[in-house]
């Protein structure tokens, strides 16, 4: 099942026929789990956060009562829900996220470092950096960012997704790569 576009088996036929049934959007998901990690990832997200958000998506996928006749509308599905409940975990998580980094911050800042220990505490500061000044950025900046660039999505598979024109959607990530790199120029990392 290498090539994406060939007729997708299901795992099991659901009715019971000699004819093969639909795949579910369970199967589907499933069969395009690689994809949904990079996309949880690519929002920041830990393996274990990754795998309860992606637990979620899958109930969500067995739940959803209509099976999808066309393979790349229920991919977009798939991929709609997936950002969604990323962005719903982003949002609850914010708060804790900026306590945990001035908390390791103040522990870099009490720890005495050699020379080689120095140059890691820069990179993982600047990495921090880079980290926070996503954070920062607008939900409606951020996905289109993520999936383009970190998911490898082209513009118009990430536009399909979020129902977006090309042009708006052009403007969503002219916007977010500026506001990203004003951020890291005033922190002091070089974009």
């Amino acid at each position: 099942m290498s090539d994406k576009n060939a007729d997708f088996q299901p795992v099991a036929n659901r009715a019971g026929s000699e004819r093969p049934s639909e795949p579910s959007l369970a199967d589907l998901f499933l069969a395009e789990l690689g994809r949904l990690r990079r996309i949880v990832a690519g929002m920041g997200f830990g393996v274990s956060a990754a795998e309860d958000i992606l637990q979620d998506v899958f109930v969500q996928a067995l739940r959803q009562p209509a099976e999808y006749r066309v393979r790349q509308k229920a991919i977009r599905w798939l991929t709609k829900v997936t950002v969604n409940r990323c962005l719903t975990e982003y949002r609850n998580r914010r708060r804790f996220r900026r306590h945990a980094c001035e908390i390791l911050k103040r522990r870099l800042e009490t720890e005495g470092h050699s020379t080689t220990a120095a140059e890691e505490a820069i990179a993982a500061e600047e990495l921090e950096i880079v980290r926070e000044s996503l954070q920062e950025l607008d939900g409606s900046l951020l996905t289109p960012l993520v999936l383009r660039y970190f998911c490898g999505l082209n513009s118009k598979e990430v536009g399909e997704i979020l129902d977006l024109s090309p042009s708006t959607l052009r403007g969503r990530l002219r916007n977010a790569r500026l506001i990203l790199a004003k951020r890291l120029v005033q922190r002091g990392v070089e974009p």
